[in-house]
């Protein structure tokens, strides 16, 4: 059982569209609001989680990141739910306070699914199992209150996503030198790679937006 589990994650693993880039490819994207607030979680086939949430206008966001192995478990799990018959949630009560909500799943190698749904709606069983997927992704992201400076007493560590102090830029960081002076960070809204050394850190970035969990 344990090796035909591994063996299925792998599968969906290698049919990602090989022409595509990992880190804006969805796989899962659940997005609720009502008339002033939204929250929409993201799941992309890097592993990367994206939160935002807050007033529609004014919505904060944060990023975590699966470990591949972390990854696995939770396309195995959404590949486990048949969602064929789910398509016709009974309605619940509706109101201006009461989230509407889309779910998009797009497993690899499978067509797109798009599910709406409301706050209070019955789902079918294999739909409440994933709109569960999605509420505990949401819950591995920590949406840091973004400041003027970094953090007092910061000390940078991988899968930090910082604002670049020239444009705005998210620079997320990916690795330290073998000396342990270089930062190596990789541009989140342009494919560009920087290498800052350690003590320069705070001349080039203003604000810590959010880190790994």
């Amino acid at each position: 059982m344990i090796r035909s589990r591994f063996v299925m994650a792998i599968l969906l693993l290698a049919a990602l569209p090989a022409q595509g880039d990992d880190r804006s490819t969805e796989i899962l994207r659940y997005e609720c609001r009502t008339d002033v607030a939204r929250r929409e979680t993201t799941l992309f086939a890097n592993g990367t989680i994206r939160l935002r949430k807050g007033q529609i206008g004014n919505e904060k966001m944060g990023l975590a990141e699966l470990a591949p192995d972390k990854l696995e478990g939770f396309l195995n799990r959404l590949a486990a739910e048949d969602l064929a018959e789910a398509k016709s949630p009974d309605k619940g009560p509706e109101g201006a306070w009461v989230e509407r909500c889309e779910l998009r799943l797009q497993l690899p190698g499978k067509d797109l699914q798009t599910f709406q749904l409301g706050q209070y709606d019955r789902l079918p069983l294999s739909l409440s199992h994933v709109v569960h997927i999605a509420q505990e992704l949401e819950k591995k992201v920590t949406i840091v209150k973004e400041a003027g400076d970094l953090p007092a007493g910061y000390e940078p560590r991988p899968g930090d996503v910082l604002k670049h102090a020239g444009d705005g830029n998210r620079f997320r960081i990916v690795a330290f030198t073998s000396d342990g002076k270089g930062i190596e960070l990789e541009g989140i809204d342009q494919p560009i790679e920087l290498y800052v050394p350690k003590d320069q850190l705070r001349k080039k970035f203003t604000a810590l937006l959010s880190r790994q969990e």
